[in-house]
C-alpha cells in the first residue's frame, strides 16, 4: 500500500513558500527510506490505539475411547478450549522542524525545498527504524522491545564466527527461527555485510551469493541469500555499527510484524511564532528574525503479535526473528 496519506493545513502568509508538490513528495518518500515501512505489512489506523486479537492457547483433539459396536455404548467426546490475548498498536508522533531565513531562500538559485526533502525523510526513517529494530533511549514506551533484543531474549541470536563460515552463521540463525515455528522469508543487514557475502566462495571458487536485485528506489541494494531476498541498510543505525555487542543482520518472517499508520499526517509552514528547545529556551523567533519554519509530523505504531503455534508453545522462547551479533574484540560481522 503506498504511503501517501496526508493532511495539509495552510498557514496564512507562510504556505506559498513551499510548493504543494514538494509537500506531497516529502510524505511519500518516507516509505522508500524506512526499512520498517518497506518490509512489514501496514495497516491504516482510525484511532490512536488499535487492538489485535492474538491466539494464546490452541485447541486439543482427543481419541474417543469406550465406543463399541453396540450403539448403546457410545464413547464420551471431550471438550477443548481456545484462548485469545490482546496486542495493541499505539500510534506515536514523530516530528521534524526546519527553520530557514527568508533571505536565504530568496538568494538561492535552486529549489531549496528540493534539497531539504531527502534530509527530512531521512530523519523520519532513521528514528522509526531505530525504534523498531533496536532499543534507543528515546523509544516510545508503548512500543514493544526492539526486534534485535527480543530475538536475543528468545534465544535466536548467533554470534558471528561461531560457525564454519558466515553462511553457516546465517544458517544457524535461520534454524533458531524455524525451531520457533516460523520460516525466514527475508533478511536485513548493515551495508558492510555486502562485502562479506561477495567474498564467500565454494571449495571450487564458485560464488555463493548473487547480488542479482537492482537497487530500490531509495538506493538500498539487494540480492538473494539462501533463495530469500536481502536488503542492506545505508542509514548507519546505532546498533548496526561495527563493534562487539552490536548486530550485523536480522532475518525472519516479516509477515509476523505489523506497522500501523495513523492517517492524520500534517505538514505546515509558519512565518510567525517561536521555536524552543526541550528546556523551553527560545531558539528562533520567526517574526523577529524574518524566518520561516517547515514542520512535518507523522504518527506510527508497531507490534509483533507472536501468536502461539504447535512448534513452540512457550511464548518467552518463541519469536519470528533471529539476529547475528558481532563477535567480541572486533568489528567484523
Amino acid at each position: 500500500m503506498p504511503y501517501n496519506s496526508q493532511t495539509v493545513r495552510q498557514t496564512p502568509g507562510g504556505s506559498p513558500l513551499i510548493p504543494e508538490e514538494v509537500q506531497r513528495e516529502i510524505v511519500q518518500s518516507v516509505e522508500v527510506e524506512s526499512a520498517a515501512l518497506s518490509l512489514f505489512p501496514k495497516v491504516r489506523m482510525k484511532r490512536a490505539q488499535q487492538r489485535i486479537p492474538v491466539m494464546s492457547q490452541l485447541p486439543l483433539a482427543y481419541w474417543v475411547t469406550g465406543a463399541t459396536l453396540d450403539a448403546r455404548d457410545v464413547g464420551v467426546k471431550q471438550t477443548t478450549s481456545v484462548a485469545w490475548d490482546n496486542v495493541y498498536l499505539n500510534a506515536e508522533e514523530i516530528a521534524v522542524i526546519v527553520p530557514v531565513a527568508k533571505n536565504l531562500i530568496a538568494d538561492m538559485d535552486y529549489d531549496f525545498w528540493e534539497q531539504v526533502k531527502p534530509k527530512v525523510t531521512e530523519a523520519f526513517a532513521i528514528l522509526f527504524d531505530e525504534s523498531v529494530f533496536f532499543q534507543p533511549a528515546n523509544k516510545p514506551a508503548t512500543f514493544p522491545q526492539g526486534i534485535a533484543q527480543a530475538a536475543a531474549a528468545a534465544g535466536n541470536s548467533v554470534t558471528a564466527g561461531a560457525g564454519v563460515d558466515f553462511l553457516d552463521d546465517v544458517n544457524n540463525m535461520m534454524a533458531a527461527v524455524e525451531a520457533d515455528g516460523y520460516d525466514v522469508n527475508g533478511f536485513w543487514a548493515r551495508r558492510q555485510i555486502r562485502a562479506k557475502l561477495r567474498g564467500l566462495r565454494s571449495t571450487t571458487k564458485e560464488l555463493l551469493y548473487y547480488p542479482d536485485t537492482p537497487p530500490t528506489a531509495g538506493g538500498a541494494p539487494g540480492g538473494t541469500l539462501y533463495g530469500e531476498p536481502i536488503k542492506f541498510s545505508n542509514a548507519g543505525l546505532t546498533e548496526y555499527s561495527t563493534g562487539a555487542g552490536n548486530f550485523s543482520m536480522i532475518g525472519g518472517d516479516w509477515s509476523q510484524g505489523m506497522v500501523g499508520i495513523r492517517d492524520d499526517i500534517n505538514m505546515e509552514m509558519f512565518d510567525q511564532g517561536v521555536v524552543t528547545d526541550g528546556s523551553g529556551v527560545v531558539q528562533f523567533n520567526l517574526m523577529q528574525q524574518d524566518m520561516v519554519a517547515l514542520r512535518v509530523t507523522a504518527r506510527f505504531a508497531f507490534a509483533v503479535p507472536n501468536p502461539i503455534n504447535r512448534q513452540q508453545p512457550t511464548a518467552a522462547s518463541r519469536y519470528p526473528f533471529g539476529v547475528i551479533a558481532q563477535a567480541a574484540g572486533g568489528g567484523e560481522p
